[in-house]
C-alpha cells in the first residue's frame, strides 16, 4: 500500500513543482500582458513542454520589447524632429520679420519726411533715393525667400544656354563695384586660358549666384582685394568649371563654418549689426548651384585672413532646357532702353487695376509718358470698356472683383479682340504666368515693377496697329 500511495518515486513532488511553475508562469504572463516587457519566465531544468512554452513566450516578449523600444525611439525622434523644425521655423519667421520690418520702417519714415514743406530739392532727392533703395531691399529679400521656397518645391526652372563665364564675371564685378563706390578695393578676374570659352548653363541663375558671392566678398572686405578666378578642366568624368571668389576681408571663425550656408546665418550677431544683410544669399546660392548640377563650398576662411568660396559646375545637357519662369528674360529687363517713352507716347491704354493707389501711380506714369488712359476697377467694367473702344494695349490685374482677369482675357479673345493684353500680378509663382498666357495674355508682369519694366513688356508684346474688335 505504501508503494501504491507513493506511486513512482519522486512523482508527487514533480506534480507539485509543476503546479508552482504554472502559477509562476501565469503570474509573469499577466505582467507581460499588462505591458511590462522586461519580465521573463524562468526556465527550469526539466526541459518539458512547459519550459518549451516559456522559452517561446520569452522570445516573443523580447522581440515585442525591442519593437516597442524602437517605436518609442522613433516617436521620440519624430517629436524631437518636429520640435526642431518648429524652432527653426520660428527662428526663420522671426528673422524674416526683422529683415522686412527694418527697411519698411525706413520706407515709412522717408515717406513721412517727404511731406515736409521745408525740404530742399537736394534733401528731397536724397530721401527719394533712399526710399527706392529700401523698397528694392524688401523686394530682393522676398525674391530670395520665394526662390528658396521654389527650390524646396523643386519648381525652379533651369534653361541651359552657352554662357561666356569670363564676360559674365566682368559684368558682375563691375556692377557690384559701382554699387560700392566708397570702397577702393582691387577687384579683378584671373582667368585660365582654358576658361575663355563657353559653359552651357542657366545664365540668369549663374549670374544670381555670382552676384551673391561677389557682393558678400565686397561687403566683408574693407581694404585689399576681391579676386574672381576661373578655370576649366576635363577628365574621364567630363568637363568641369571652377570659380573661386577670394577676398581679404574679416574671415570666418572655424566654429561657424558648418553654419555658413544655413538660411539667416551669419558669422555672429555683431556681424549682422555692423554689416547688415539677411543671411539668405549663401543658402540660396548653394541650393542654386546644386540645381545647376554643381557645388558651392567654403574652400578657406580664417579670422583676419579672408575667405575663399568655391563654385564648381558642369555643363548642363541640352535636353534640360524647359519652359517656365521667364521673368529673367530680356523682354522684362528694360534697364537699358533707348527712347523709352516712344512705345507709350500717344498710345490708348485701358488700365484695369482695382488697387486704387497702384492704379493712380500707374496712370500718372503712363500719362506722364504721353499715353491716353482709360480706367477700370473691376473685371466687368474692363469687359465693357474693352468692347466699347479701341485700345493699343490693355493692362490688367489678374485678381479683380466680380470677374477676374483670366476670365476677362478669355472672354475678350473669344470675342475676337486682338489687342495686346498684359497681366499685372502680385503672384510670383511660375504657374501663374502659364495660366495667364494660356488665358490669352501676351505677357505677365510681376509686381512690383518699374516703369522701364512696363515699357519693355509693352514693347515685347506690341503688334502693329492692333485694335480691339467689338463682339
Amino acid at each position: 500500500m505504501a508503494e501504491e500511495s507513493g506511486g513512482v518515486s519522486g512523482q508527487p513532488p514533480r506534480l507539485e513543482f509543476a503546479g508552482e511553475r504554472m502559477a509562476e508562469f501565469l503570474r509573469v504572463l499577466e505582467l507581460m500582458a499588462a505591458g511590462d516587457t522586461r519580465q521573463r519566465i524562468t526556465i527550469s531544468d526539466q526541459h518539458d513542454e512547459l519550459d518549451a512554452l516559456a522559452h517561446g513566450v520569452n522570445v516573443l516578449v523580447s522581440e515585442l520589447g525591442w519593437a516597442t523600444a524602437r517605436e518609442i525611439d522613433a516617436k521620440e525622434e519624430r517629436a524631437a524632429s518636429a520640435e526642431r523644425a518648429n524652432a527653426d521655423k520660428n527662428i526663420f519667421l522671426r528673422n524674416l520679420s526683422h529683415e522686412i520690418r527694418t527697411p519698411l520702417a525706413a520706407l515709412l519714415g522717408f515717406a513721412d519726411l517727404l511731406t515736409s514743406d521745408s525740404l530742399t530739392p537736394q534733401d528731397r532727392s536724397d530721401l527719394l533715393r533712399r526710399l527706392q533703395a529700401n523698397g528694392r531691399a524688401v523686394l530682393a529679400l522676398l525674391d530670395d525667400v520665394l526662390d528658396l521656397a521654389r527650390l524646396d518645391a523643386k519648381r525652379i526652372v533651369v534653361t541651359p544656354e552657352p554662357v561666356v563665364v569670363v564676360e559674365l564675371l566682368k559684368e558682375v564685378m563691375a556692377s557690384v563695384q559701382i554699387g560700392s563706390p566708397a570702397k577702393a578695393l582691387d577687384m579683378r578676374i584671373e582667368a585660365a586660358v582654358d576658361a575663355l570659352g563657353t559653359l552651357r548653363t542657366d545664365h540668369f541663375r549663374l549670374r544670381q549666384i555670382l552676384v551673391n558671392l561677389v557682393s558678400n566678398a565686397v561687403k566683408f572686405t574693407e581694404a585689399g582685394s576681391v579676386v574672381a578666378s576661373v578655370r576649366a578642366s576635363s577628365d574621364e568624368h567630363g568637363e568641369r568649371w571652377t570659380i573661386d571668389i577670394t577676398d581679404t576681408g574679416i574671415g570666418i571663425a572655424a566654429e561657424r563654418h558648418p553654419y555658413l550656408f544655413e538660411p539667416f546665418e551669419q558669422a555672429n550677431d555683431s556681424i549682422t549689426r555692423v554689416y547688415g544683410g539677411s543671411g539668405l544669399g549663401l543658402a540660396l546660392s548653394r541650393r542654386l548651384a546644386e540645381q545647376l548640377g554643381g557645388t558651392l563650398v567654403l574652400f578657406y576662411s580664417a579670422p583676419g585672413d579672408g575667405t575663399t568660396l568655391r563654385l564648381t559646375l558642369k555643363p548642363l545637357p541640352a535636353e534640360a532646357a524647359s519652359q517656365g519662369d521667364t521673368s529673367s528674360t530680356d523682354a522684362l529687363d528694360g534697364r537699358e532702353l533707348d527712347g523709352r517713352e516712344s512705345i507709350i507716347d500717344g498710345a490708348h491704354v485701358l488700365l484695369a487695376e482695382d488697387h486704387r493707389d497702384l492704379h493712380m501711380v500707374l496712370r500718372r506714369f503712363l500719362e506722364r509718358a504721353g499715353a491716353i488712359v482709360e480706367s477700370a476697377f473691376d473685371g466687368g467694367e474692363a469687359l465693357t470698356r474693352a468692347a466699347s473702344a479701341s485700345f493699343d494695349v490693355i493692362l490688367m490685374d489678374l485678381r479683380m472683383p466680380f470677374v477676374d482677369g483670366l476670365q476677362v482675357a478669355r472672354t475678350l479673345r473669344r470675342q475676337g479682340c486682338e489687342t495686346p493684353i498684359i497681366a499685372l500680378t502680385a503672384d510670383a509663382a511660375t504657374r501663374r504666368r502659364g495660366e495667364a498666357l494660356e488665358a490669352g495674355f501676351d505677357e505677365c508682369l510681376s509686381k512690383p515693377f518699374t516703369i522701364d519694366d512696363l515699357i519693355a513688356c509693352m514693347r515685347s508684346s506690341a503688334r502693329p496697329k492692333a485694335r480691339a474688335k467689338s463682339a
